[in-house]
């Protein structure tokens, strides 16, 4: 077959047509645990009010509220920054990216970024996976006696689903991904 190029290149349109639905999903996921978080917070909240009434109003301290809120504290830190990756609202390097990397290189370190996201978030979730049956051994506290290992699960799902979100940007970049963005004026050193 003379003249065969191979298989038709795709374009970055197609790219973007084909990972519009994943994108979608990440985005849910990211607003499911952002949801999740803030209503955690709000449990939090709560419970050191109910703490407060108990200790000032009753004169007698509640044995729950702190484990409660140390529980409720170690859900929302990393339901939170796993919506917080999903929507590339992390610090990860972006002040350096944006402050010292050319236009022209932008591309090549922002999969380098999300290579070494993705690398980090397999290692935590096989070493989250292989403790789990360990951590169930142990209790958090007196006052709440649940097995250590259901706190290591907001982990792992943050460490699956962002293993697919940062497949997602190193497959499938859009312009948004490398764009510079508008300086804040306020935070300009000259």
């Amino acid at each position: 077959m003379s003249g065969s190029q191979g298989p038709p290149r795709r374009s970055l349109a197609d790219a973007e047509v084909f990972s519009l639905p994943l994108r979608r999903i990440i985005a849910q996921i990211a607003k499911i645990e952002a949801w999740l978080s803030g209503v955690l917070l709000g449990g939090c909240c709560i419970a050191i009010a109910c703490q407060l009434f108990a200790r000032f109003v009753l004169g007698k301290a509640l044995p729950w509220p702190e484990e409660l809120c140390v529980i409720f504290l170690i859900y929302l830190t990393f339901l939170g920054a796993g919506a917080l990756y999903k929507n590339a609202e992390h610090i990860d390097v972006e002040y350096f990216v944006d402050k010292w990397v050319p236009d022209d290189k932008r591309m090549l370190v922002f999969k380098f970024v999300h290579l070494c996201c993705l690398i980090g978030f397999i290692a935590l979730a096989v070493g989250t996976w292989r403790g789990l049956a360990r951590a169930m051994n142990f209790t958090t506290g007196a006052a709440i006696p649940i097995p250590r290992g259901y706190t290591r699960l907001p982990l792992l799902f943050m460490s699956i689903t962002n293993m697919l979100a940062a497949i997602a940007f190193l497959l499938f970049p859009t312009e948004e991904d490398i764009a510079r963005p508008e300086p804040i004026e306020a935070l300009e050193i000259d």
